[in-house]
């Protein structure tokens, strides 16, 4: 596949994304103790972070909603990835008109 085919399976890979939140989605785990000492395991509990307007958001979200954002948050950074790639590929390309 030559550079401008690559260019344009990137643009319809990025097209095919249908969601992107920026940020990042963690999973956490509590343990408590019972009485008589037992330990016990509570969660998973989901939180959503993000930086908006320079301070850093986090807020708690339900299974349900975490289940969206993870394919949100996997979206935005397949977006990235992307764009990162396309960037390089033109980059690559307006070199080799030059020195055409």
């Amino acid at each position: 596949m030559n550079n401008q085919e690559r260019r344009e399976e990137i643009l319809k890979q990025m097209a095919q994304i249908d969601s992107m939140a920026k940020g990042s989605l963690n999973t956490e785990y509590r343990e408590t103790k019972k009485k008589g000492g037992e330990k016990v395991q509570l969660g998973p509990y989901y939180k959503y972070q993000r930086w908006e307007n320079g301070r850093n958001v986090t807020r708690r979200v339900s299974a349900e909603e975490a289940e969206q954002l993870k394919k949100a948050v996997d979206g935005y950074h397949r977006f990235l990835e992307l764009a990162d790639e396309f960037v390089a590929i033109s980059v690559e390309m307006t070199e080799e008109a030059g020195r055409a």
